[in-house]
């Protein structure tokens, strides 16, 4: 079986790190390649990552995007972001790449809130439009951008003077009906045969810059299946996409936007057992896929998530035993991840310790194999130190200060304790 290799574009995103994590272990993909037109944290996530793209509306981007495709031969490509995608979409029209959702015609009117409201203007669940103020039957009402997206540029507005004041401020701004009620996004994914394969609707419970970090279950319906069928079979779409609803003051849900993309708390589908971006690959691959939820999960909660990066090139890991690989007689996982981690580039790691007994006979107990490190250094001699083993372009980690100051005294070596591992996981 050929591997896949996936680019994401643009990759500093949540959503871009959620198709990371939701792919980065398959057995089907040989690199997922992140992509960006800006320095973001897709340079610390990624481990292949490709940084000096033009931004989209450059004319050098088309050409310079097309070649990264065909140098890195990329088979899929996914868009994490509404204009990118409209934008990849029309490239792909004409190019022919493989775009996850790459419809054109989708993709243009789920970028644009008054042709998405425009193309389902017979269902009672699209919000009502007011062209101007003398039109407007009911205060307060919403402005929002037409192309906005993630709750960017939305004012309520009680009066027309105000309303005034907002429109001015927006570029194809919209005016809407105020919908009071409970806000939900429906998790869809639709395959290849235009299957409505998953809907999954999810609370937004507690929702920073237009993301939600926590997300509970909210039970599929007839009235939110209805809605995600009817917008399922008027685009075409191929791929996870998301809908957001939120109730009027009738108790009634109404459309907020359609986006033909993953969304970063599509992780909460992930954790239930319904992995949306390995889904896209196999439908990609032309099989048929199910999805099976754990009914067991019901709600997930988010945070920032932070990664350093050393300004040095290393060669070596070398970790302490005694509460730092082994704290009360258990392994730590996060060293434990880190030695795999190095282990799999190609690093050397050494086990450094004054343990007082036998540290093989200590790592057996521990059910650590001995066999993890390239060399078991013992210090016997209290007087030794430890900054004499270690050679240059090294990490070193151990839980007591004292050696790590002494240790970070050498040139070209990191001293850290165990909890700044965290920010070095990939």
């Amino acid at each position: 079986m050929n591997k896949l290799n996936i680019l994401v574009f643009p990759c500093g995103s949540e959503n871009a790190r959620e198709i990371y994590q939701a792919l980065r272990y398959s057995v089907h993909i040989n690199k997922v390649i992140g992509a960006s037109s800006v320095s973001d944290h897709g340079e610390f996530r990624f481990e292949h990552y490709l940084g000096d793209l033009p931004n989209i509306d450059s004319d050098e981007f088309d050409d310079r995007f097309l070649a990264l495709l065909e140098s890195h031969q990329i088979d899929l490509v996914f868009a994490t972001h509404d204009s990118v995608a409209l934008k990849l979409a029309l490239l792909a029209q004409k190019k022919r790449f493989n775009l996850v959702n790459g419809d054109a015609v989708t993709a243009q009117v789920t970028r644009s809130k008054s042709q998405t409201y425009k193309l389902f203007d017979d269902c009672d669940w699209t919000p009502r439009r007011y062209e101007t103020a003398e039109s407007i039957t009911s205060w307060p009402v919403l402005i929002k951008p037409d192309g906005g997206q993630g709750g960017k540029g939305i004012s309520i507005v009680n009066d027309s003077g105000q309303l005034q004041h907002e429109l001015s401020k927006l570029v194809d701004p919209l005016i809407v009906e105020y919908l009071p009620g409970e806000e939900i996004t429906v998790d869809c994914f639709t395959d290849r045969h235009r299957h409505l394969v998953w809907a999954g609707p999810r609370s937004r419970e507690r929702v920073r810059a237009g993301i939600s970090m926590r997300s509970g279950l909210v039970d599929c319906d007839a009235e939110i299946a209805d809605i995600v069928n009817t917008i399922n079979n008027r685009l075409l779409l191929r791929g996870p996409w998301f809908v957001q609803l939120k109730k009027d003051d009738a108790g009634k849900w109404k459309l907020l936007e359609i986006s033909c993309r993953i969304a970063g708390t599509m992780v909460f589908q992930r954790a239930r057992g319904i992995n949306f971006p390995l889904m896209a690959v196999h439908d990609y691959l032309g099989r048929n896929i199910d999805a099976l939820p754990v009914k067991y999960i019901s709600q997930i909660d988010r945070a920032i998530h932070t990664m350093s990066r050393i300004d040095i090139d290393i060669d070596h890991l070398y970790v302490d035993l005694d509460d730092t690989l082994i704290i009360n007689g258990q392994p730590t996982p996060a060293v434990m991840a880190l030695i795999y981690q190095y282990r799999a580039a190609g690093k050397q790691i050494y086990l450094i310790t004054r343990h007082a007994s036998d540290p093989r006979k200590t790592l057996q107990e521990a059910a650590i194999s001995a066999s993890l490190f390239n060399d078991i250094i013992h210090l016997n001699d209290s007087t030794q130190k430890k900054s004499e083993y270690i050679q240059r372009n090294s990490l070193f980690i151990d839980n007591h200060f004292p050696e790590r100051r002494d240790v970070a005294e050498r040139e070209n070596v990191v001293a850290l304790d165990v909890d700044a591992i965290e920010f070095l996981l990939r």
